[in-house]
Order: structure tokens, then sequence, then C-alpha cells
């Protein structure tokens, strides 16, 4: 009887000895997620994925992470938009965290999931890479992770309740050039985009005139210079595209908060565009 009482609190200060552990290594995570500006109840709303794709022509993989939100409540024989959103060159590493500072994070509360229901993908850029390695479309697609994005977005498309005729795209700064990358490369796929303080090659628009664009760019940005985006909507109306274009008078390169916080203005716009 004794054996079995000592075997018992063995077995039970085992088990509480875990449950503290495991205690302080959430309490350590959620420390860590405050540090990096972000709320851990909202960021606990978001699934991680690792997304690794070989080719044909290239059998070597890149694994890159990424955080997939869901609608709060899906509802049966309904589809909902996708956001695909492309975080800035600060925001590059592995620990698929801190690219959700902004706009996913922002997607996550319960005021903007109830007024906009929507999938968002939020894939993280490896350190030392770069969304679009080259403005050029004669890349070889197999070495860029614009590629792998794209087939992450299928993937997603087909295991989830999405709109294919609703997929938007947006970024910022690094993203903000993948964002015109992208849609250069696969205009098909996205029923609007918006890049924000970013650019891309001009002489590729003729791919993309007749896809609805939401552009912003602050007007003393110093990092990436207002001709980037300047050099892009002349190209497009050019060509007869009638982009949305908004420069933002005295603001610097941060041009993404203000543009993604008005509720009432890109993303209210965003959902209305449809195939």
């Amino acid at each position: 009887m004794k054996f079995i009482k000592n075997k018992f609190l063995i077995v039970f200060f085992w088990v509480m000895a875990n449950l503290v552990a495991l205690t302080v290594m959430r309490n350590q995570e959620r420390q860590e997620i405050h540090a990096k500006g972000l709320d851990p109840d909202l960021i606990s709303k978001f699934e991680s994925i690792t997304y690794s794709r070989s080719t044909p022509n290239d059998k070597s993989q890149i694994p890159f992470h990424a955080k997939f939100l869901k609608p709060v409540n899906v509802k049966d024989h309904q589809k909902y938009p996708l956001i695909v959103f492309l975080h800035g060159a600060g925001e590059r590493g592995d620990d698929n965290l801190v690219h959700l500072k902004t706009l996913p994070q922002q997607m996550a509360t319960s005021s903007w999931q109830e007024r906009f229901p929507c999938y968002l993908l939020a894939p993280q850029c490896p350190e030392n890479m770069q969304w679009s390695s080259s403005l050029r479309l004669n890349d070889a697609l197999e070495h860029n992770l614009l590629d792998q994005i794209y087939h992450m977005i299928l993937d997603v498309s087909t295991k989830h309740a999405i709109d294919p005729k609703r997929i938007y795209i947006t970024g910022y700064s690094m993203g903000g050039y993948g964002t015109w990358s992208m849609i250069a490369r696969y205009p098909e796929l996205f029923a609007a985009a918006s890049p924000i303080c970013g650019g891309g090659d001009p002489n590729n628009v003729s791919e993309y005139t007749s896809l609805p664009l939401w552009v912003v760019h602050g007007d003393a940005d110093h990092s990436v210079p207002v001709t980037e985006s300047r050099k892009m909507i002349d190209a497009l109306r050019k060509v007869g595209s009638t982009p949305e274009y908004y420069e933002l008078k005295g603001v610097g390169h941060d041009s993404w908060s203000e543009s993604y916080k008005n509720s009432s203005g890109m993303i209210d716009w965003l959902f209305k565009q449809h195939q």
C-alpha cells in the first residue's frame, strides 16, 4: 500500500511540474509576443503554416513561414474574400510573428472581423531575401519567392471557403514592390490590389490595365521615393487605366498605418471589388 501511495505521489508531482513548466513557457511566449508589439490574444487566432515547394527544374526547396487567419464564423455554403499581405523588409525572419504587427493583427480584431469577415494569408520573407529579386517579368519563377506565394494561395483556396473572385493583395515598402510584381505575373488571380510606398516596372503595366488598384505613397518618403509610385501611375494612365492614387502630403515612409486603419478608405474599397 505504501508503494502505491509513493508511486501516486511521484506521478502527481510529475504532472504538477509539467503543468508549471507549461505555464511558465506560455507566459514567456506571451511576453515575447508583447515585446514585438503584438497582442497575444489576437495572434492566437492565426494558424501557422510552413510551406516549401520544389520544381522539376530545381529540386531545392525554399521553406518559409506564414500565418493564416480565418473568419470568426464560417457559414455553410458561403465563400469569403482572401487578403494576401506582404510585409516590409524590417519584418523578415523566421519567427512567424513580427510581420503581423500591422494589417494582419488589425484584421483579427472583433470589430474589423465583424465588418470585414475574411481569410488573411501573411507569409514571412526569410532573412536576407526579398519578395521580388528583380522587377523583370522573364525571371525564372521557380527561383523566386513570389512563385511560392502563388502556389500557397492556390493551396489555401482549395482547402477553405475562399471566393476565387475576391482575392486581394496588398503590401508596403518591400511588400509594395512584391505587390506590383505579383499582379504583373499573375494578374488573373486577383480582384484588386493595393501597393503602398513601393514600386514596379512601368513597362509591364499592360499586364493588368483592368485590375482595380488603390495606390498610396507619402510625398516625404526618403526610404522609397514617391517617384516610384508616380512612374507606375503615369504608365497606367497612359494605357487607359484609372487607378486610385493617393499621395499623402508631408508623410514619410509610413504611409501604410493611415491607409490600413481608415475603415472607410482602402479596406472598404477593397471589399467592394470582385472579378
